[in-house]
């Protein structure tokens, strides 16, 4: 006859592979690398010419998480002693004025995929998400959305030098020659996929900007508020050129078409504009535009259709130009 106080094998099993769990998760925590997981971060950023702040790194199964993100571009390159400052967790005594205005990122995850090799990063920020696959045997495939992303958080206006409010969401699949996997550079000037764009309720609410006058220099002066509304965007690329398939603005204030190209750049943010504007301006919203109003009755009127006027935008995407179109 079995006695009543032998335990049954069923809870001894479940009993030491929670105890296996909870050990292992303990040992994580207590030997996972900290310290060189924030170097890499920091100096690898450092190479790409971006400051890294990290607040805190937690391992997880598969990946690490570092939470309170701060990124931004030094107008300087950042020295030695600067980038071991961050690696160590530290700002070293810098400041805006050195480190540059920052995006802030609530939590940044990363983690290896297998199939295809490569990295995942998953971030929350600005009220919304970013999910990001990059990777590849043969070619390197770059896959982000963005979704929900509110562009008056994560300290969007300090780093743009424009208040904002509304939402933005994006697209990018691209696939371009070289891989990381065997040491190869990965040329992003002849990638190929599609880049669209989609933003609701987008209002500029201030800032400043530079405007050019009269084809002379760009004078920076207050922006007024400007209820930009929807727009939406579709590029197609082929060995690096980008065709606008579709780019349109529309709201109470203004409307906008956009048709040219985008060549891009073997870093992405060197990629180059080349899109012709027009531009559909409301009465009451031009009564109401200032100084402004000026740069806005510099654009030639549109041949094709006289309501609207012609503008258009250059220079590469970190560092855009509108002027008048000749």
């Amino acid at each position: 006859m079995a006695t009543d106080s032998k335990t049954a094998r069923w809870k001894l099993i479940v009993g030491y592979t929670a105890f296996a769990l909870v050990a292992f998760v303990l040992c994580l925590l207590i030997t996972f690398p900290y310290d060189a997981v924030r170097t890499r971060i920091v100096t690898e950023a450092a190479g790409q010419g971006l400051a890294v702040r990290i607040g805190g790194l937690r391992p997880g199964l598969s990946g690490v998480t570092a939470t309170d993100v701060r990124v931004s571009k030094p107008p300087t390159p950042l020295g030695a002693e600067s980038v071991a400052a961050l690696a160590r967790g530290e700002s070293g005594g810098l400041g805006p004025a050195e480190l540059g205005q920052a995006l802030t990122f609530d939590t940044v995850a990363v983690r290896p995929a297998l199939f295809p090799p490569g990295v995942v990063v998953n971030a929350k920020a600005m009220g919304g998400t970013v999910h990001v696959t990059v990777g590849g045997l043969s070619d390197t495939s770059l896959d982000v959305d963005v979704d929900g992303l509110q562009a008056g958080g994560g300290n969007l206006p300090g780093y743009t030098g424009v208040d904002m409010e509304g939402t933005l969401n994006a697209r990018i699949s691209l696939k371009a020659p070289g891989t990381l996997i065997r040491g190869q550079a990965v040329d992003w000037s002849q990638a190929t996929g599609t880049v669209a764009l989609d933003t609701q309720g987008l209002t500029i609410k201030g800032g400043k900007a530079a405007i050019p006058m009269g084809g002379g220099p760009a004078m920076p002066m207050d922006l007024p508020r400007v209820v930009l509304g929807e727009l939406k965007g579709d590029f197609q690329f082929d060995k690096g050129l980008g065709t606008v398939k579709d780019l349109n603005l529309k709201s109470e204030d203004l409307e906008g078409l956009g048709t040219g190209t985008v060549k891009l750049g073997k870093r992405l943010e060197y990629s180059e504009l080349g899109l012709d504007v027009r531009l559909k301006f409301e009465q009451a919203f031009q009564q109401r535009l200032g100084p402004l109003a000026l740069a806005v009755n510099m654009l030639p009127v549109d041949r094709e259709n006289p309501g609207y006027r012609g503008g258009r935008l250059t220079g590469m995407v970190s560092s855009p130009r509108f002027a008048a179109k000749r």
